[in-house]
C-alpha cells in the first residue's frame, strides 16, 4: 500500500502534460536569513500560488503560516525536514529537524532534504538520508534529495554533479535537485546516469532572466524533469512573470525568446 501511495503524491507534483515540475524553493530563511523576497513569506506565497506551481517546499514553521493559499490555489507542498544555517559553526552541514511523520501530519506531498557532498560532515548526511528514504519507503512519501557539491576544484564539474545524483538514487530517493553543469551536453550526462527525475537547481540569482531561462532551457532539452527555483523567481522585480516565463520553458518547451517575451508581457 505504501507503494500506492508514493505514486499517487508523485503525480501531484509533475504536470499530467509535460512530466516535469515548477517547484518554488523557499527553504532560505534558516540558512542564509530573511532575504529580500521572502522577508513576507506570506505575501510572496499568496502572489505566486495564485500562478499555479507545480508545488512549494520549505520548513513546516512557514508552512503553517501560508497553507490557506495552498488550499484556495490547490497546489501541493513540500516540508523541507532539514536544515543549516551560515550563521553557525557548520554551514555545510544540514541536519534533520523534522520528520516524515510530522509532514504528514501536516498534509505535504512529499519531504525534502540535503546532502552537501564533500563536506566534513558527509557521512552523516548520508545516513540521515538512507533513514529517512526507509521511513519515507515505509509510509508512501516521496523525499526530494537536494545533493550539492562542495569543496571541490569544480563542485559543477559534470564528473561531480552526476555522481552525487547519483548517490540519491542508489539510497532511494525518488527524485534529486542538483547543480547545472555547464551545457546540455553535460547535464544530459547527469540525467542518463541517474534512474530519478533530475531538476535543476535554481542556485543564485543571475544577472538578467534571459541568462536563468536559457540555462533552464538547456536544461529540459538535456532530458531534465523541471527546476526547483527560489532567488530566480522570487528576487525577480517582476517575481510572477518570472514565474510563468519558467513554466512556460518546462512545461510548454518553448524557446528563451518566446519565454522573454511571456516575461515582458503585462501581468493580468
Amino acid at each position: 500500500m505504501s507503494e500506492i501511495g508514493k505514486k499517487v503524491r508523485l503525480s501531484q507534483l509533475f504536470n499530467a502534460e509535460s512530466g516535469n515540475s515548477v517547484m518554488v524553493a523557499m527553504d532560505h530563511g534558516v540558512v542564509i536569513g530573511p532575504v529580500e523576497g521572502i522577508v513576507d513569506p506570506v505575501q510572496t506565497v499568496k502572489m505566486l500560488s495564485a500562478e499555479k506551481p507545480d508545488t512549494f517546499f520549505m520548513p513546516n514553521g512557514i508552512i503553517k503560516r501560508v497553507y490557506p493559499h495552498f488550499i484556495d490555489n490547490r497546489v501541493p507542498f513540500i516540508v523541507a525536514i532539514d536544515t543549516c544555517t551560515f550563521l553557525g559553526p557548520e554551514p555545510d552541514y544540514f541536519m534533520v529537524s523534522d520528520s516524515v511523520e510530522h509532514a504528514m501530519s501536516l498534509g505535504a506531498t512529499a519531504v525534502s532534504m540535503h546532502v552537501m557532498v564533500g563536506s566534513d560532515r558527509t557521512s552523516d548526511m548520508l545516513k540521515g538520508l538512507a533513514k529517512v528514504c526507509e521511513t519515507c519507503d515505509n509510509l508512501g512519501m516521496p523525499l526530494l534529495a537536494i545533493m550539492y557539491p562542495v569543496r571541490f576544484e569544480n563542485n559543477f564539474d559534470v564528473k561531480v554533479v552526476k555522481w552525487v545524483a547519483r548517490i540519491a538514487a542508489e539510497l532511494g530517493a525518488d527524485l534529486v535537485k542538483t547543480y547545472y553543469t555547464g551545457s546540455t551536453e553535460t547535464f544530459h550526462e547527469v540525467v542518463a546516469s541517474c534512474p530519478i527525475p533530475v531538476l535543476l537547481s535554481g542556485g543564485d540569482p543571475t544577472e538578467t532572466p534571459g541568462e536563468f531561462l536559457g540555462v533552464l532551457k538547456n536544461t529540459i532539452d538535456a532530458g531534465g524533469h523541471g527546476c526547483a527555483v527560489g532567488r530566480n523567481v522570487w528576487q525577480n522585480k517582476r517575481p510572477r512573470s518570472m514565474l510563468r516565463a519558467v513554466q512556460a520553458i518546462v512545461h510548454q518547451h518553448c524557446s528563451v525568446e518566446d519565454a522573454l517575451e511571456i516575461y515582458q508581457r503585462p501581468l493580468d
